[in-house]
């Protein structure tokens, strides 16, 4: 079985990197994936999206100052006529510029609950119906107390973004795109305007989110290499061929299965051709989006990548008790974790 795992794994990687060590000056491989943009290529060809970056026009609509900050209520047009709403979050008295964390909701939230002003635990009655769960409100403001600037934007079929990321696939596949394409398409109109501030620092943009914010941190992180740093928390990360063996197919929506993905690789194989580029997973081992099986598959692949890149620290993994969801302790996990790879500390 170990045998067939690595031919597997050897003839995946050499379809993604075959010809991309060429044109790597030596002085980027110690930030820079040394296998260049094919295999971000290969992944965004599959999101039926370009490589290259996208433009975005942002308009601030407002501006209040609590308690030491600055939220900013930001939005831009997007794909199909949709407008995308975001705050940024940043302290009010910014020396410099500062790193940056884009920070992404799960399913059953929005932008209002991760800028929330108290960092706590509480209810949150889910978009449209009379479901009350659980959640953690204020996170992305606390990563902004804590000096950062942080950008948390409603992502599209989610909340009050009708319609739903059900519907929207439907209108998608008939056309030969997917959902989770014109998802990431925004998040990466967020890069881009980001890049644009005059207070942020292009070169240390990191990005975090829970449950469906974590898969679409990971795909992000895979299309694009402005990411300096990616953590997703319980984002149903791991082996999805192994999800089908071991996990519950009901558990995630429709923008998790990405058509063709094990056409080209698993999980781990893009995560190993993105090696060194630092990502940290906060994976639960009781967490019904990523089965234990999966864990083990995504590092049996991806960490000798990141050990032949003498990167070993730059691939984070957690594994603690616990379920599925975002808590205190993944948001501090997530905020060392940054604070070794945007600021060095």
């Amino acid at each position: 079985m170990q045998l067939r795992q690595t031919s597997r794994l050897t003839s995946v990687l050499a379809t993604l990197l075959v010809g991309t060590m060429a044109g790597w000056p030596a002085s980027a491989k110690a930030e820079k994936s040394p296998f260049g943009h094919v295999p971000m290529k290969v992944f965004a060809d599959l999101l039926k999206i370009p490589l290259e970056p996208p433009d975005v026009a942002a308009t601030v609509h407002s501006a209040r100052e609590e308690d030491g900050l600055v939220i900013e209520d930001i939005s831009w047009p997007s794909i199909g006529g949709d407008r995308v709403p975001a705050y940024v979050v940043r302290p009010a008295k910014v020396s410099g510029r500062m790193p940056v964390i884009v920070c992404l909701h799960g399913s059953s939230t929005n932008r209002e609950v991760a800028v929330a002003p108290k960092y706590e635990y509480g209810e949150w009655t889910r978009y449209g119906t009379n479901r009350k769960v659980k959640t953690l409100y204020g996170w992305a403001r606390e990563l902004a107390r804590r000096g950062y600037i942080t950008l948390a934007m409603t992502q599209r079929g989610l909340d009050n973004r009708a319609p739903d990321t059900e519907s929207r696939n439907k209108e998608l596949l008939v056309h030969g795109r997917n959902v989770m394409g014109t998802i990431v398409y925004e998040i990466r109109q967020a890069v881009s305007y980001l890049q644009q501030r005059p207070d942020t620092d292009p070169s240390r943009i990191g990005m975090t989110g829970i449950s469906f914010g974590g898969i679409t941190t990971f795909y992000t992180w895979l299309v694009d290499g402005r990411i300096a740093a990616a953590a997703p928390i319980c984002g149903g990360i791991g082996s999805v061929e192994k999800f089908i063996a071991h996990g519950a197919r009901t558990y995630h929506g429709i923008y998790w299965w990405v058509p063709d993905l094990l056409t080209k690789g698993d999980h781990g194989e893009f995560a190993a051709a993105m090696a060194p580029r630092p990502l940290m997973l906060w994976a639960p081992t009781n967490d019904i989006g990523m089965p234990n099986e999966g864990i083990d598959r995504f590092l049996e692949v991806a960490m000798p990548a990141y050990k032949q890149a003498g990167a070993v620290d730059r691939l984070v993994v957690h594994r603690p008790p616990g379920q599925h969801a975002l808590t205190m302790e993944s948001v501090d996990a997530a905020f060392h974790f940054f604070e070794k790879f945007l600021k060095g500390i």
